[in-house]
């Protein structure tokens, strides 16, 4: 039983996310799509330069971390 939830909440989350991005490509829709999302994320100077250092982070602790073992 708590596996088949664990499941069907993977399931559920990705049938959401996957409707939620069709509803987001019509073009009366009032939620935003993805390449909307990003541009206004990377307008500005300092969420750019936080982006390249959280995924610097990322591959820090995820890939080096790796290598090193």
């Amino acid at each position: 039983m708590n596996t088949q939830l664990i499941v069907g909440g993977y399931i559920f989350f990705v049938l959401a996310g996957i409707a939620l991005w069709l509803y987001s490509r019509r073009d009366s829709s009032p939620v935003a799509n993805v390449a909307a999302m990003i541009d206004r994320i990377m307008h500005h100077r300092t969420t750019r330069v936080a982006i390249m250092l959280a995924w610097w982070w990322v591959g820090w602790h995820f890939l080096v971390n790796v290598v090193h073992r």
